[in-house]
C-alpha cells in the first residue's frame, strides 16, 4: 500500500517545564526595629497626641471649641504622630493597640513592656507641660475652678457624677451665678437652705460606661489591624486611623470624657483631683478588653493569606508584579512593625532574597506521518538533518521557557510543528 508522495511529515514536540513555587514567607524583610528606636518612636507619639488632644479639651470652656473640634483635634494629632514616626515602631500610641497588636500576632510579647513603658511615660509627659503651663487665674474662689488641679479635672475620665455630662450640666447650673458675685459655696448653701431649687443632672453609670469604652476601643483596634494588614494596599493609613479615632471619640466624650487609650486616662488622672485615680480601673480594664476582643476576632475570621502568597501560587501575577509586591509588603512590613522570623533573619543575614526554584522539564517526542501504518519511506540524510536540527531548536525552547519562567511558579507548554517535502528520491521510491 502506498501513500500520496506530498503529504507532510509533521513532527510535535511537547515540553512541559515544572517549577517550585516560591514561599513568600521566605523573602528577605528587614531587621526588626531596634527597642531603643521603638521606645523613642512611641514616647514621642504619645506626648504629641495627649499634648494636643488634652490641651484641646483642657482649654475648649474657655474657647468655646465643641466636642467635635476637641475630638477632631486628637484626630490630627493621631494622623501627625502615625505619619512622623509610624514606619519605626508601628504607630501604636495606645497600649490597647499594643496589646491587640500582639494577640494578633504582629507584635512580639518580648516588646510589649517596651511599647507600655514609652507610651505611658510620653502621655504623662505631655500632660506634664500643659499642667506646668496653666495660669493661676484659672483658678479661684470666684471661678468655677477652685484649684489647678480641679480645673484639670475636667479633662480626665470619669462616670457617675464625674462624668463629662454632669459637669457639663453642673458647670452650667452654677455660671450664671458666678457671674453675679456669688461663690459655690455661696451656691451650695442655699440649695441646701432651700432657697434654690437642686438641679437634676444627667450621668452615666459605671456599666454604660464600661459598655462604650470596651465596645468603641474594640472598633478601634479592629480598624487598625485591618488598614495595616499586607492585603489592604493603601497609603491613607494616617488619615484613616486618625479620622476613626476622632469619630469614635465624638461618641464617648458626653459619657466619660472618651478615653480609648489607657496612657490617656493615666495622664489626665495623674494631674487630677483625687477622685479620677479612684476610678481609673474602668479606663484600663475595658480599653484593654476591647482590644483583646477586636484582635481574637480578627486572627479567628479576618486573617489569611496574603495578596502576594496568593498572587504568587496561582500563577495570576507576572515576574515584575510579584517583585514590586514583594517590595511593597517589605515596606509595609518594616512600617507595621511585623516581627521577622527566625527564617526571615537568617535569610537577611545571608543576602538572600527567595527561596531556591527547582525545575522539573519533560520533552515527549510524538511522530505521525501521513501514511499509513507501515508505510513510511526511509529518511533521507537532508530528512535526518532537518529533524535533528528541529530536536535541537525544541530543546533549546525549552530550556529558555524553564528560565524564564522559574520565578513564577507557572507550568508552560511550547509546542513545535514542522514540515518538510519528500525528496526526489523518496518520491521515486514510492512511484516504484
Amino acid at each position: 500500500m502506498s501513500h500520496d508522495a506530498h503529504a507532510p511529515t509533521t513532527i510535535t514536540e511537547t515540553v512541559t517545564v515544572q517549577t517550585a513555587v516560591d514561599d513568600p514567607t521566605t523573602v528577605a524583610a528587614p531587621k526588626p526595629t531596634s527597642l531603643a528606636a521603638v521606645a523613642g518612636a512611641e514616647l514621642f507619639g504619645s506626648f504629641l497626641f495627649v499634648f494636643v488632644g488634652l490641651g484641646a479639651a483642657l482649654y475648649a470652656t474657655t474657647q468655646g471649641l465643641s466636642t467635635f473640634e476637641v475630638a477632631l483635634a486628637y484626630g490630627i494629632a493621631l494622623m501627625g504622630a502615625l505619619a512622623a514616626v509610624g514606619h519605626v515602631s508601628g504607630g501604636h500610641f495606645n497600649p490597647a493597640v499594643t496589646l491587640g497588636a500582639t494577640l494578633a500576632g504582629r507584635t512580639s510579647w518580648r516588646r510589649l513592656p517596651v511599647y507600655w513603658v514609652s507610651q505611658v511615660v510620653g502621655a504623662v509627659a505631655g500632660a506634664a507641660a500643659l499642667f506646668a503651663a496653666l495660669p493661676a487665674s484659672f483658678a479661684s474662689e470666684s471661678s468655677a475652678y477652685t484649684t489647678l488641679r480641679d480645673f484639670f479635672s475636667t479633662t480626665a475620665n470619669g462616670y457617675g457624677v464625674h462624668s463629662a455630662a454632669y459637669r457639663a450640666a453642673e458647670t452650667a447650673f452654677y455660671t450664671p451665678y458666678l457671674a453675679q458675685g456669688a461663690t459655690r459655696a455661696q451656691v451650695d448653701e442655699a440649695i441646701t437652705a432651700g432657697q434654690l431649687a437642686a438641679p437634676t443632672l444627667p450621668s452615666f453609670g459605671t456599666i454604660e460606661v464600661v459598655i462604650f469604652e470596651v465596645v468603641l476601643t474594640a472598633l478601634f483596634v479592629g480598624i487598625f489591624l485591618a488598614v495595616t494588614d499586607r492585603r489592604v494596599r493603601s497609603r491613607m493609613v494616617p488619615v484613616v486611623l486618625g479620622l476613626s479615632f476622632a469619630a469614635l471619640l465624638v461618641v464617648a466624650s458626653p459619657m466619660s470624657n472618651g478615653s480609648l487609650n489607657p496612657a490617656r486616662s493615666i495622664a489626665a488622672a495623674v494631674f487630677s483631683d483625687g477622685w479620677a485615680f479612684s476610678q481609673l480601673w474602668v479606663f484600663l480594664v475595658a480599653p484593654l478588653a476591647g482590644a483583646a476582643i477586636a484582635a481574637l476576632f480578627y486572627r479567628g475570621f479576618a486573617s489569611g493569606p496574603t495578596a502576594l502568597s496568593a498572587a504568587v501560587a496561582t500563577g495570576m501575577r507576572d515576574e515584575i508584579a510579584v517583585e514590586e509586591e514583594a517590595a511593597d509588603a517589605q515596606a509595609r512590613d518594616s512600617l507595621f512593625d511585623r516581627p521577622a522570623t527566625t527564617d526571615e533573619r537568617d535569610a537577611a543575614d545571608a543576602g538572600a532574597a527567595v527561596t531556591a526554584v527547582v525545575v522539573e522539564k519533560t520533552v515527549v517526542v510524538e511522530k505521525v506521518d501521513g501514511a499509513a501504518k507501515g508505510d513510511a519511506a526511509p529518511k533521507t540524510d537532508d530528512a535526518a538533518k532537518v529533524d535533528g536540527a528541529e530536536k535541537g531548536a525544541a530543546a533549546e525552547k525549552a530550556d529558555g521557557v524553564s528560565t524564564d519562567k522559574a520565578s513564577t511558579g507557572t507550568e508552560t507548554t511550547a509546542e513545535t510543528s514542522t514540515s518538510h517535502e519528500p525528496t526526489a528520491d523518496e518520491s521515486s521510491a514510492d512511484k516504484a
